[in-house]
């Protein structure tokens, strides 16, 4: 059953709903304090009155993000909780997200539109990254445009601060995240996650934009992490032929598997970006990384079976949408996909991904699925019926044997 929707939480007179997810709600509204649109982020009663760790987050997340005020992050304006409501209150961008842009452009966009998109997300999360908080979430929902053509980076619903800009992880979340833009450290549940973490999910999030799909395609999500531990990166120059070469190690350079071997910091990132749309020479020119990836299948097997039992991560279902044509902001769930969100995270519970080709395979072990009801005991079925047969023609023969 849907929450009851408050006519008003805080100084913000709710207006209408723009969109929805699995874990919030936004609704368009005015703030009268203020006198302007805003877009107001709801978590829903159910998880906020039965998982009180839900609850503990969102706000955390609003807290984190109020500190953080910069023209290329979404701004929070508000948090609390009324009436048992937790919403915060955030920016209202009347633009849309880079995953819906994809839609429009299902082939990739214009690799220069997308590399000054990419280039303003980077001057939101250096700002972050200066003030000791790592996304861990950066994805093309969680990048929205508004109408004057500005990027704005939203949603820290998954950041943490950090102690001398690596994350101090805490050990009920060992590891979260979008498992399409997730970084090798980040799948390994690694404790001190820094900057470099969120440079490769940027990279992933622009490899998807300039080639129109994620740089590992899997049915599960299991599939897709193997191969962000364990397979190659096929440069996107090989999907798309108009990309400058450049503009690929680039790329390729943000998400090298090491993060030894990616840019230090946002600052030679987006030196090279300026270098690639002015056509100069990169210092990512020619990158081919020394590290390919966990080489040993019983490696990646075992960091697969650590995620079983530990993670919680965002698992995208695209056959759900939940929005309207106005674009709130602050809930990337609440736009381009619906999101859930799994505390255990193990091979029977994925969703499918972007459907398609996959790329290179591992052979890893095989996902446990649930059975269907109803398919449980098939065979058994089968031979009760097949008994029930035979029971039947030996009877009608006795009969005709007996009345002859």
């Amino acid at each position: 059953m849907p929450d009851k929707v408050p006519e008003r939480v805080g100084k913000c007179k709710i207006l209408r709903r723009v969109g929805h997810g699995a874990t919030a709600v936004v609704y368009l509204a005015r703030h009268e304090g203020l006198d302007m649109p805003v877009a107001v982020k709801i978590l829903r009663k159910e998880l906020s009155e039965t998982r009180p760790h839900f609850a503990e987050r969102f706000l955390r997340e609003a807290r984190m993000a109020a500190r953080l005020e910069h023209p290329n992050m979404v701004r929070v304006i508000d948090c609390g909780v009324e009436n048992d409501f937790h919403y915060m209150v955030m920016d209202y961008v009347d633009g849309p997200n880079c995953r819906e842009q994809l839609t429009d452009e299902p082939n990739g966009i214009h690799w220069r539109k997308a590399t000054d998109t990419i280039d303003q997300a980077a001057k939101g999360l250096a700002y972050a990254a200066e003030r000791n908080v790592i996304h861990r979430d950066v994805k093309p929902s969680n990048i929205m445009i508004d109408s004057l053509g500005r990027v704005r980076v939203s949603d820290l619903g998954l950041a943490k601060l950090s102690i001398k800009g690596r994350v101090q992880m805490t050990q009920e979340l060992h590891t979260v995240g979008t498992p399409n833009y997730m970084s090798p450290e980040q799948i390994r549940s690694s404790t001190d996650l820094d900057l470099r973490s969120d440079i490769y999910s940027l990279g992933a999030t622009f490899y998807h934009l300039v080639t129109g799909k994620p740089p590992f395609l899997g049915k599960t999500s299991m599939e897709v992490i193997s191969h962000h531990l364990g397979s190659p990166l096929v440069p996107p120059s090989e999907l798309r032929s108009d990309l400058p070469p450049a503009l690929s190690s680039i790329i390729c350079k943000m998400m090298a598997k090491s993060p030894e071997e990616r840019y230090p910091d946002y600052e030679s990132l987006r030196q090279d970006l300026q270098n690639v749309l002015e056509g100069k020479q990169t210092a990512a020119e020619g990158f081919s990384e020394s590290q390919v990836g966990i080489e040993s299948e019983d490696e990646v097997r075992r960091v697969l079976d650590e995620l079983s039992f530990s993670a919680v991560l965002t698992v995208e279902d695209k056959d759900e949408l939940g929005f309207d044509e106005a674009k709130a902001v602050g809930a990337p769930e609440e736009q381009a996909e619906s999101s859930t969100e799994l505390d255990l995270f193990g091979p029977e519970e994925f969703a499918t991904y972007d459907e398609g080709e996959p790329g290179p395979r591992l052979r890893t072990r095989p996902a446990r699925r649930r059975r269907k009801p109803g398919k449980q005991n098939v065979g058994l079925i089968i031979g009760l019926v097949a008994a029930g047969v035979v029971v039947v023609i030996a009877i009608i023969i006795i009969a005709v044997l007996a009345s002859g």
